[in-house]
């Protein structure tokens, strides 16, 4: 993938060196170098240079023993993760009660739909992809812009270590608790609501450190 418009250079190799990151194209503690990224992707190095910055600042690259490398997460990491994204999740879930729009609940039950057909097909990838688009729905329809800001950083991260820390399935509740999220949603239980969202994330971080067990005892 290169850089194809000249307008905020260093924007579009933020989010180019991220989505590679994300996905697997860079390796935890992978080397990232200035003047080959700049290379791969047809720019000069200085929007590369404001790019890493960028992901430093995000937590998906670090300085270590003088250069810089993708972010090496550990067990720890996930559950300091998991536990954040479950408070602000649940405060996300309490304000889109009294902030949804009828094209928000829309989408959200498009998603729903399209969330058990992924299943059925135990398509792996388009889950994750309607799973992460889910709880994105959520917290855009708070209305919060700081608390939006807040979950991106961290759902980054959380998806980067599935990525790399986990290669199995969903557990296989996920779209059944997905449509009991929205009921409750929809139905202005806020208590209920943020106490059943809590649940939910537990549940993922139960599954994806059984699996970080499970891939490290073999």
């Amino acid at each position: 993938m290169r850089i194809v418009k000249p307008e905020s250079l260093h924007q579009q190799a933020y989010h180019i060196i991220k989505s590679e990151i994300l996905e697997g194209v860079y390796q935890p503690s992978e080397r990232i170098v200035e003047a080959k990224a700049a290379s791969k992707l047809g720019i000069s190095r200085g929007p590369v240079r404001e790019a890493i910055r960028m992901l430093i600042q995000d937590g998906l690259l670090v300085y270590n023993d003088g250069y810089v490398k993708v972010y090496t997460p550990t067990v720890q990491d996930v559950v300091d993760l998991f536990q954040c994204r479950e408070s602000l999740e649940a405060l996300a879930i309490s304000l889109a009660i009294h902030n949804i729009s009828e094209m928000e609940k829309e989408k959200l039950q498009e998603n729903l739909v399209a969330s058990y057909q992924a299943n059925e097909k135990k398509d792996i990838i388009e889950l994750g992809k309607l799973d992460q688009a889910f709880h994105d729905m959520i917290i855009y329809a708070s209305k919060n812009k700081q608390l939006t800001e807040l979950l991106e950083m961290i759902r980054a991260k959380i998806h980067y270590m599935r990525s790399n820390m986990v290669k199995e399935n969903f557990y296989p509740t996920l779209v059944e608790e997905h449509e009991k999220i929205i009921d409750l949603l929809f139905s202005g239980d806020e208590r209920g609501a943020q106490e059943y969202i809590r649940q939910h994330i537990k549940k993922g971080l139960d599954g994806v450190l059984m699996h970080i067990d499970k891939n490290a005892s073999k």
